[in-house]
């Protein structure tokens, strides 16, 4: 017998409820999954800021934060923006 999970939650309103947990405005979304928990359902949600990596579980039904877990990005992950030319030409 299979039960109906009832998603009162929707994908992108998982998102938005996770970003307001991390208090920020927007982010990178690197995984989202819908997992069976209990009699019930969760957004696992993992998402980055420029410095931040953060993983949220939202209730499908409720739209409760079940979970929150954040670490800093290491910094020799960073984009390196500065990085000099291997070699410079001369000028002449």
């Amino acid at each position: 017998m299979t039960e109906n999970l009832i998603l009162n939650i929707s994908p992108m309103q998982a998102r938005r409820l996770a970003l307001a947990e991390a208090g920020v405005s927007s982010a990178a979304f690197t995984s989202q999954r819908l997992e069976r928990s209990g009699a019930g359902a969760l957004y696992e949600l993992e998402y980055e800021t420029g410095e931040m990596r953060y993983t949220c579980y939202i209730d499908a039904g409720s739209g409760e934060c079940l979970g929150f877990d954040f670490a800093p990005i290491p910094v020799g992950e960073y984009p390196s923006y500065y990085e000099l030319p291997v070699s410079v030409p001369a000028i002449a």
